[in-house]
């Protein structure tokens, strides 16, 4: 029994010391490759993800993707994104999403590019639950499904609105597309109070959008103001804080553009 115990010991050190070489390694890699010094970071890159760090997985599929300091192999690309997503690597299901997508180092597959996608949206990934939403809407990849699409369209509107500009838009444009979806009926009930609500909770962020657009908007908010009654529009800055999760602090800014 005594030997059996230090075996499993042994095995467990020799485990955990993979690991953190793995670790230690793509750290390595990294502080080459901010030099650009492929030539020494891609053997150690390679090195950490056959040890099975997902990010130096998920790297070095990108530099094979692109042919950056190595040769250009999108099947062997595809096959590191699939590691790296196995092993929880939310730009593995990113890369994945996108390889089934565009039939990048695979097949196209729109079936096999929702599965990834519902993966990457599941960490919060405003990307990927953009594009979750639109699969639902438009019946890509999976059956349509209404009450989805708003499930997660409410989930992406919800999120706070990141520094990268691109993400930031994703968020935004789903708030506004919220709105109008209320507004005029689009696989939904019309609904001239929620689709307020969703204006005044797109305002926010609304410097997203270019100042021509924003100026439309607000035409088209105050036609929606004058589609309810006065005890909603009263009562709208409230019930749209209950459904945002948090005050809205742009509210003086309604009828005018944010720069």
């Amino acid at each position: 029994m005594k030997n059996k115990t230090l075996l499993i010991i042994g095995v467990f050190y020799v485990n955990f010391a993979f690991a953190q070489n793995a670790d230690e390694l793509n750290s390595q890699s990294k502080e080459l490759l901010t030099k650009r010094d492929y030539e020494k970071a891609l053997p150690i890159l390679r090195k950490s993800a056959e040890l099975g760090n997902a990010e130096a997985q998920y790297n070095l599929g990108y530099f094979l993707q692109n042919g950056v300091g190595i040769a250009k192999n999108e099947n062997e690309a595809f096959e590191w994104y699939k590691i790296s997503s196995q092993n929880g690597f939310n730009d593995g299901h990113y890369s994945m999403m996108m390889a089934y997508g565009t039939g990048i180092g695979t097949e196209i597959s729109s079936e096999k590019a929702f599965e990834y996608a519902l993966k990457c949206a599941n960490n919060n990934d405003a990307t990927c639950m953009w594009n979750v939403v639109n699969c639902y809407k438009q019946g890509l990849g999976i059956t349509k499904d209404t009450n989805k699409m708003l499930e997660w369209a409410t989930k992406l509107s919800l999120l706070e609105n990141p520094e990268n500009l691109n993400l930031s838009g994703n968020i935004t444009s789903t708030r506004l597309s919220l709105a109008y979806m209320y507004r005029d009926a689009d696989d939904v009930e019309k609904d001239y109070y929620k689709s307020y609500i969703w204006f005044l909770i797109y305002n926010e962020f609304k410097k997203d959008f270019s100042i021509t657009q924003q100026n439309q908007i607000i035409e088209e908010i105050k036609t929606a103001e004058s589609k309810i009654t006065k005890k909603q529009l009263n009562s709208a800055k409230v019930d749209a804080e209950k459904i945002f999760g948090r005050k809205l602090t742009n509210s003086e800014n309604l009828n005018k553009a944010d720069f």
